[in-house]
């Protein structure tokens, strides 16, 4: 016997005493050990087990049967399935037995604790189950049964489907039978008792088949022809069609043009509210589960709400359509008498119930808003009006649903209304307000709510001046929402919210007030509000009121409240820069500063006040202290010149700020922004600035990345700003601590460090000999990483070009260093990647064009090295690349012979020579087209076996003359190179057919107006290879960025795109890379075309048989997909279009689409991952109704068992695809908490919790949560 069963039976023991205490301690202390995780019992033990507990259910103590019910928990995990029979068994006996209620609550409970607690995927939940049902459903159908005993058996049932439906899912004969006993219990007299019939029918119809399903349908549509006018009846007939409509939507809908106007009827026909308001909630089921099925009569449902939005057949409203003529100085004179009315209307006659009717009319239309952005134009002609008129709803409950659905107007109208703008906290002071783009037409959603927006003001105004703090916190955040759509919009209707910000704000957040938490999210949201206004308008629009607007705010910053502070000095931190604005002009380069007004003076001395108080505080909250100095860094950069005696208070302060590890990462963003600022370059800013460079550079030792970045950006601040004041030490104490970071581990922090020692050696010239000594050997060593590109690179050429300039001189040391590792080579291979190679060119070519007498002799020395066949590869490749590098910028066209010896390298062994060869002869001819084309020409056509190579050579040209200036120059020659190009278009490799694309593409560019028809007349050639470099060329002309240029394009581009169906894979393929690329960069083009192109798009995403083939590979046979790159292709663009074209996507389509390519291959299944997980952002409602569907491809994905020789890359695959899937889970399941009714996604979510990614799930949870936290808290620092 186990030492686990020695223990237990001694518990048994004390089980049966007779002694309560006992019974009770052994009872807990068996559930303790049965929730260890390496608890087992012998099967003997475990029948004992069993029968005490169920004994005990039946104790005469309640304390000692409650913990029974709770040891059941982790007892049915334990025990067999003979065990777990005999509870289900015996519980079932005790929810029978007459006379004892208690017995019989207890044992329901136990039963629904045994359904939940069995492991769904366990192999004896299904036997369970089909020996329970039989059963639930004698006991359901027993006439003598009390109605007590049949709700819980109802309840237990239901549990039961929601949780093992899919067990009865192979057994129609016990659906049958179920399905059935439920449909006469809808006529029952209980209404509680219909209402749980119709949520376990709903359960069980997730499962059921297509004929059991239609039987039920057609059973209700017959009970709707009996119902007549029977209210109750038609009741619980409508909550079924919608339970239904929950549950299996896809069923449904095919029925719903016969149930659709048997709901709408009964609006309209009845007096009765309650059963109004169940037909609207069904309507509301159908628009979000059935959204293609209700298009055609979603106008009548909109005519519909809007009549029953203002229903309210018991309070007189007939100055309703007086008061939106009321001007607006009549509607400020009766302010007062009308909230006085609102004050009295805010009861609710307990009979009174049509105040649902209205919550449910504003349910429906926030449906219709969430699925329908093409109706968003429509919304705001009918819709919006009519809820602006709502807003005064006298039940407080109805305000709020019918402000919230007009919130959900406005996030969509941000989505779909065209192109949004969402404010950054690191936007320069000039992004504070853009023009309306011209796109934006006066009957755009967009333009239709400007036009909305005073009579909104108006109306909301009046409500946030009310008592209810749940309608003004609402109104708050619609505000916030209306001023983020429209970025701005409330310019002359300021003044209208000034009263109720003031109110806000001076609310009471006392926390021995119990509404103080309601309070503070109140104060909360209004400042949050706050902070947006002062974004997005312009800082004029403010200057009348900050006498009213400054004080609340100031106040605001002195709360006991740490969240209210900290959000109140991020408000102030905007309204300094509303009462100082300085903007910056991009033209010009130059800062328009304009004299702070003297009256304004007082609340820079406030907030500033306010500010120094809060920082001086020392047990302030973390995020407290981060923004106060945030906010006094915004204070200094923007008034510093009005704060002269106050700065030799706080530079001080700040300096000892830099010193706390706690605060130093926004102290450094704060002196960054004080140094770069035009209005403080004071001797206080001079002196503390001096004061922290050495700190600031001792931080850059940190292993905390954020903490390095913002070092390196403050430190090229300060050595550019107040260069001239810093003595020889710092600058080598600065140096030294920059040279770690001239390397390739850290890609970010390179480019800063680099700009770093450019501003030392531009600020002080004589750092030079350190720079040399110091910087220089990594730099030598950096040109030789493959990694160093884009910004980096970039850095690196600016600081070559900083070296030459301010020593010209040191010329050939630096030449000398960038070839050294070409020189010490082997003959056979080169030393260095071509990523190098190329690197350590364009840093040639820098120093040549910055050293214009050192440039010739270099060149003449590069060409006789690659004419000595003597030399190494390394040599010549390199001194191929530079003379390429410096001819793109120089004129080589002196040097008579230098085109001959580059082209005699075109027949080198190497092919890494050939390749630098072309590359040279292309760059060296775009510097002398007039000279240099026609040898080009006449190469390609005299020599074949030259071509590829010189049409590489071509590209290059071309590419560089692909404008309007180059038009001239190239103009000569176009016609001939146009004919050489698609000459040599046929019959070539795919490689070289690609820079035949790319040529014609560019030399396109050239000349549009020439060359577009040439392009589309060839669309029809017999050549697929003609066509697919036709298709291809298009996509290299989407880098021009030329208005006029796009207009020539536009009514050509369906014809291009339209390849996408052509007969050859080949030409799709290349015809969806085109697509994918005008999605990219001119998504414009394609905006009114989608409707014709999306249906062509969809049909490539399809697996399709005919294109899977079996190969044989010697003994084994491999399937081969020869559609999977034009999935991938298909996919890749479908992804593109949800980024720049959701506005003209049919979501619901595209979700089809997506769904499927979930158990697709491994790469297109984690495109459509990222898809679901941004379309659950950008389209939640539609996403939420097809959760169910998306369960069994992702519970595929998770479940997949990899084959035993599997190797290591096989294995990492599908560990990235598992973890990309989880995500998605994670991200679906936050929507299923609000989502309905959806049991298979939810069953789904529960395994996925516990199963295998158990960890991995809890890793992605937690990193959704903290960036759900994180919006709108993490502020990073202005640094504009």
């Amino acid at each position: 016997m186990s030492s686990n069963s020695y223990l237990v039976v001694g518990l048994l023991e004390k089980m049966d005493s007779s002694d309560t205490d006992f019974r009770y301690m052994a009872t807990n202390d068996l559930m303790n050990e049965l929730q260890k995780d390496g608890f087992t019992l012998e099967e003997s033990t475990e029948k004992r087990v069993v029968q005490k507990v169920i004994k005990l259910m039946d104790d005469a103590n309640g304390e000692v049967q409650n913990l029974a019910v709770k040891c059941l928990a982790p007892l049915v995990k334990k025990v067999r399935e003979p065990q777990l029979q005999e509870i289900v068994e015996q519980l079932c006996s005790y929810t029978t037995q007459p006379g004892k209620e208690e017995l019989r609550d207890i044992a329901g409970i136990g039963l629904k604790t045994v359904i939940v607690e069995i492991p769904s995927n366990s192999p004896s939940a299904s036997n369970v189950v089909v020996r329970l049902i039989p059963r639930l459903l004698t006991q359901l159908e027993d006439p003598n049964a009390t109605y007590e005993v049949k709700m819980d058996t109802l309840d237990i049932l239901s549990e039961l489907l929601a949780r093992f439906g899919h067990s009865v899912a192979n057994n129609p004969q016990v659906q049958k039978r179920i399905q059935n006993v439920l449909i006469p219990l809808l006529s029952h007299s209980r209404p509680a008792f219909r209402k749980r019939t119709t949520i376990a029918l709903g359960n069980l119809v997730t499962h059921t088949p297509d004929d059991l399903f239609n039987e039920l349908v057609q059973q209700l549509l017959v009970e709707f022809s009996r119902a007549g006018d029977q209210h109750d009846k038609l009741k619980t007939l409508v909550q079924c069609v919608g339970t239904l409509s929950r549950s299996s939507a896809p069923r449904l809908g095919k029925h719903l043009p016969q149930f659709l106007p048997l709901v709408i009827k009964n609006v309209d026909a009845c007096d009765d509210d309650e059963l109004r308001e169940n037909c609207l909630q069904a309507l509301e089921s159908f628009v979000l589960r059935c959204p293609t099925e209700i298009t055609p009569n979603i106008n009548t449902i909109i005519e519909l709400c809007l009549v029953y939005l203002k229903y309210d057949p018991n309070y007189n409203n007939d100055a309703e359509e007086d008061d939106e003529e009321m001007d607006e100085d009549e509607e400020m004179a009766t302010e007062d008498e009308d909230e006085d009315e609102d004050d009295e209307g805010d009861y609710s006659d307990d009979d009174d119930i049509s105040w649902k009717v209205r919550r449910s009319s504003s349910k429906v239309l926030a449906a219709i808003i969430g699925t329908r952005h093409e109706l968003l134009s429509q919304l705001y002609q009918s819709v919006a009006p009519a809820l602006v008129n709502r807003f005064k709803e006298r039940e407080e409950s109805v305000r709020v649903d019918v402000l919230q659905t007009f919130i959900a107007l406005l996030r969509q109208t941000f989505v779909y209304g065209g192109e949004g703008y969402a404010p950054r906290d690191d936007d320069h002071e000039p992004k504070r307000r853009r023009a309306i783009g011209p796109s934006e037409s006066q009957e755009s959603p967009k333009q239709m709510l400007r036009n909305l927006v005073p009579k909104l003001s108006r109306n909301l105004s009046k409500q946030l001046l009310s008592k209810s703090i749940v309608t003004k916190q609402t109104g708050f955040v619609l505000l916030r929402e209306l001023v983020t759509v429209l970025n701005g919009g409330l310019d002359n209707n300021l003044n209208t919210f000034i009263p109720a910000i003031e109110n806000s704000l001076s609310t009471s957040s006392d926390h021995s007030n119990h509404h103080s938490s309601t309070n503070s999210n109140l104060k909360i949201e209004t400042l949050s509000f706050l902070r947006q206004l002062f974004k997005v308008h312009p800082p004029q629009v403010f200057h009348n009121h900050l006498a009213r607007l400054c004080p609340p705010i100031i106040s605001s910053v002195e709360d006991k409240f740490y969240k209210i502070t900290s959000e109140a000095f991020l408000v102030c931190i905007e309204l300094v820069k509303v009462i100082r604005p300085i903007e910056y002009n991009a033209q010009t380069k130059t800062y328009n500063i304009q004299p702070l007004n003297p009256s304004f003076r007082s609340y820079i001395l406030n907030i500033y006040n306010v500010t120094i108080a809060r920082l001086s505080t020392t047990d302030a909250d973390q995020e407290v202290k981060e923004r106060s100095i945030m906010c006094l860094g915004v204070l200094i950069s923007q008034c510093g010149d009005n704060l002269k005696e106050e700065l030799k208070v706080c530079m001080p302060m700040l300096l000892d700020r830099l010193r706390n590890e706690v605060t130093r990462l926004t102290t450094v963003k704060v002196f960054t922004s004080i140094a770069d600022s035009t209005v403080c370059a004071s001797e206080e800013v001079k002196q503390a600035v001096i004061g922290a460079i050495n700190e600031v550079a001792v931080l850059l030792r940190k292993s905390h990345r954020q903490l390095k970045v913002a070092s390196l950006v403050c430190l090229e601040v300060f050595v550019r700003r107040y260069g001239n004041f810093l003595v020889p030490a710092c600058y080598s104490r600065v140096l030294e601590e920059l040279t770690p970071h001239i390397s390739d581990q850290d890609l970010h922090l390179l480019p800063l460090a680099l700009n770093t020692v450019v501003s030392v050696l531009s600020t002080n010239p004589q750092s030079l000999g350190a720079v040399h000594k110091d910087i220089l050997p990594s730099v030598f060593n950096l040109v030789q990483s493959t990694l160093v590109q884009g910004a980096a690179l970039d850095s690196l050429l600016v600081l070559f070009e900083t070296l030459i300039v301010t020593n010209e001189a040191d010329f050939n040391k630096l030449l000398q260093g960038l070839l050294q590792p070409a020189l010490t080579s082997d003959q056979g291979q080169l030393t260095l990647s071509k990523q190098a190679f190329s690197t350590i060119a364009q840093c040639i070519a820098v120093l040549c064009v910055s050293s214009q007498k050192n440039c010739s002799p270099t060149v003449v020395d590069f060409s006789k090295k690659i004419a000595d066949p003597k030399q190494s590869d390394s040599v010549k490749y390199l001194s191929l690349l530079a003379l390429g590098e410096i001819g793109r910028k120089v004129d080589l066209s002196k040097h008579s012979n230098l085109h001959v010896i580059i082209l005699s390298l075109f027949s080198a062994i190497s092919e890494d020579i050939k390749s630098a060869a072309a590359f040279a002869l292309g760059n060296v001819s775009a510097g002398n087209v007039g000279k240099y084309l026609p040898i080009v020409i006449n190469e390609i056509r005299e020599d074949p076996k030259k071509r590829y190579l010189l049409l590489h050579g071509l590209k290059e040209i071309i590419s560089r003359y692909s404008n309007e200036e180059g038009v001239k120059a190239l103009g000569p020659f176009a016609d001939d190179i146009w004919n050489i190009l698609f000459d040599s278009g046929e019959n070539i490799e795919e490689g070289t057919r690609s820079v035949v694309a790319e040529c014609l593409g560019k030399l396109t560019l050239a000349n549009p107006n020439k060359f577009l028809p040439e392009l589309q007349k060839r669309l029809r050639s017999t050549s697929a290879q003609t066509r697919g470099t036709v298709v291809t060329a298009i996509k290299f002309t989407f880098i021009n960025q030329g208005q006029a240029y796009d207009e020539l394009l536009r009514p050509l581009i369906v014809d291009f795109l339209s390849l996408i169906q052509d007969n050859d894979l080949n030409v799709r393929r290349l015809s969806l890379s085109t697509l994918n690329s005008a999605a990219h960069n001119k998504p414009y083009l394609i905006r009114d075309v989608l409707d014709q192109l999306l249906p062509l798009l969809y049909e490539e995403t399809l697996i399709k048989e005919h294109l899977i083939h079996m190969v044989e590979m010697g003994p084994f046979k491999h399937k081969v997909d020869d559609g999977l790159d034009i999935r991938k292709s298909a996919y890749e663009c479908m992804y593109t279009l949800l980024e720049t074209c959701l506005d003209k996507l049919e979501i619901y389509s595209f979700l089809t689409r997506v769904i499927d390519g979930l158990s697709d291959q491994h790469d297109i299944a984690i495109l459509s991952h990222t898809m679901l997980i941004r379309l659950a952002r950008v389209a939640p409602t539609a996403v939420t109704q097809r959760l169910d569907e998306a369960v069994e491809p992702l519970k595929g994905t998770l479940t997949y068992r990899m084959k035993d020789n599997a190797v290591k890359s096989e294995i990492d695959k599908n560990n990235e695809l598992c973890r990309s899937a989880v995500r998605v889970v994670v991200t679906l399941a936050k929507l299923a908490e609000h989502g309905g009714s959806t049991p298979k996604f939810d069953a789904f979510v529960r395994d996925t919790k516990v199963g295998q990614w158990s960890e991995q799930y809890n890793i992605y949870q937690a990193e959704l949560e903290n960036k759900e936290f994180g919006v709108g808290h993490g502020d990073t620092m202005d640094l504009s």
